[in-house]
């Protein structure tokens, strides 16, 4: 007798998990350009993170020797995929951390859309959207992505099956807290809703033995993480390791995303009509069930909190646990009804925030009109002219990732914990504050299209040479029109 092909017979089996490796394994390879072999490019913010774990490798001591304001596990990955032999191995880190994530969605689906087909269509669209949102990939939101829905997974779990949450899950959903928060705390908003609503019903309801048993529990997995990276850097740098440490991954976030940011009006048309979307669905799946519509809110009001006035496209990427919850519980209507909201969800996703992704991939891989090689040709060029002994010591004044992006193409570390004045604008705190830390570096590397001080411009301009100049041409597409040009210039000092 001749066996029919099912979906099932694959989703059920133990090589699903395998296909969904090679599925994030060829996604990260097509997407992530910041990592992957196939491109030149080595990324804005991610170019920053590479130098946090290249720093870190060779023993410089984070946020007090080198600085940036993300986590310290986001470095740790990035120090042991360098570590382990460079960007491949970071872009094998991401393709086992995306998996991860592509199995808790499936199985948060399977709780509520038991049909195999549905589940892979579901699970395809959230693919959809990840590539909407990826950005070039390695970003902060792309790590935290597992750590996000594993809680979610957990909290649907124990509502599907109506047993309470195991002491040994509610211990892992605090250091999936912890390990976010020393990521990116924002990132956290997805499932923060969820437990938040589990400690309100406790309260309301006077049961307070659930309540304090989960929190100590919640606080607990927490603390592993928040000891055991306080521990490091104590041991690396006392009490002055643990301050700057705190300073840059809480505080001088917190004043990030407080400052507002310039952006085109039609971003934030497209980003709030986004939201809107995924809220207005959410509430016709869920208007009759208050333990899933109630905590999904509140998860999206701390994301909207989270993102402060800024609405980057990878900011979104947070959303998408959020969204495997509002397919998950799309009701199981007849095949004759349509379901508006959902449509026009994906039609925003689809024309206004994949084409970046697609028409980068187009550009790069099939119409080769990279434009990235040019120009890091044109820097190893520069550098060679350089004294080996001076190549570590160029500053890249005001944190451009592109001049990051540089920096990492010739693996050199740059000190960007020097400033050329006491009004430095990337000087933490701690060091803004010691006039006689104050340095002058031999080298400057300028972006003229981003935020510096006119006191450290006529600085640059009486004080230092200009040496070379470097056009980064970031026009891929002309139709539609992408990215934009910037300027990058090194200076050397005159004395």
């Amino acid at each position: 007798m001749k066996k029919t092909f099912r979906v099932e017979n694959i989703v059920n089996s133990s090589i699903y998990t395998v296909l969904l490796f090679l599925v994030s394994f060829v996604f990260v390879t097509l997407f992530s350009r910041a990592t992957s072999f196939l491109y030149v490019f080595e990324g804005a913010d991610p170019a920053i993170f590479k130098q946090m774990g290249l720093a870190l490798l060779k023993g410089k001591t984070l946020y007090v020797d080198y600085f940036d304001n993300k986590g310290c596990i986001l470095y740790f990955i990035q120090a042991l995929g360098l570590w382990l032999g460079g960007d491949f191995f970071i872009l094998l880190l991401q393709a086992l951390s995306l998996t991860v994530t592509l199995v808790i969605w499936d199985k948060m689906f399977i709780l509520y859309q038991e049909n195999g087909k549905k589940r892979i269509v579901y699970l395809g669209l959230t693919l959809v959207l990840l590539l909407g949102f990826y950005d070039g990939g390695d970003m902060t939101e792309e790590w935290c992505l597992p750590f996000a829905s594993y809680p979610l997974l957990v909290y649907f779990r124990s509502l599907k099956e109506n047993k309470e949450i195991r002491p040994i899950e509610m211990f892992v959903t605090g250091v999936c807290f912890g390990i976010i928060a020393f990521i990116r705390i924002n990132n956290a908003a997805p499932f923060l809703g969820f437990i938040a609503y589990l400690f309100i019903i406790w309260l309301l309801r006077t049961d307070f033995k659930s309540l304090f048993k989960n929190l100590i529990l919640f606080l607990l997995g927490t603390i592993v993480i928040v000891f055991g990276c306080t521990l490091y850097f104590y041991l690396k740098a006392g009490w002055i390791g643990i301050n700057e440490m705190y300073y840059a991954i809480f505080f001088s976030n917190l004043e990030y995303i407080q400052n507002t940011i310039h952006r085109k009006t039609f971003l934030y048309v497209f980003y709030f009509l986004f939201l809107s979307l995924c809220i207005i669905q959410q509430t016709i799946n869920s208007r009759h069930n208050k333990e899933i519509l109630i905590p999904s809110l509140i998860s999206y009001g701390l994301f909207i909190v989270a993102s402060g006035s800024r609405c980057y496209t990878h900011y979104m990427m947070t959303l998408l646990p959020l969204i495997v919850v509002l397919l998950m519980t799309i009701p199981q209507y007849n095949k004759k009804k349509k379901q508006p909201i959902l449509i026009a969800l994906s039609l925003v996703a689809i024309f206004f925030y994949l084409p970046v992704s697609v028409g980068l991939v187009v550009n790069d891989l099939i119409l080769r009109n990279d434009k990235y090689t040019e120009i890091y040709n044109d820097f190893h060029h520069c550098i060679e002219t350089i004294p080996e002994n001076e190549r570590d010591s160029i500053c890249n004044y005001n944190l451009l990732g592109h001049g990051y992006g540089l920096m990492m193409h010739e693996k050199l570390l740059q000190s960007n914990r020097i400033c050329i004045s006491n009004t430095s604008v990337n000087m933490p705190t701690l060091w803004k504050k010691t006039s006689d830390k104050v340095k002058k570096p031999k080298w400057i590397l300028l972006s003229w299209d981003y935020y510096f001080t006119n006191e450290d411009a006529w600085y640059i301009v009486e004080k230092y040479d200009l040496y070379c100049e470097f056009r980064y041409d970031r026009i891929y597409l002309e139709k539609p029109r992408i990215g934009q040009d910037f300027q990058v210039y090194l200076y050397r000092r005159k004395d």
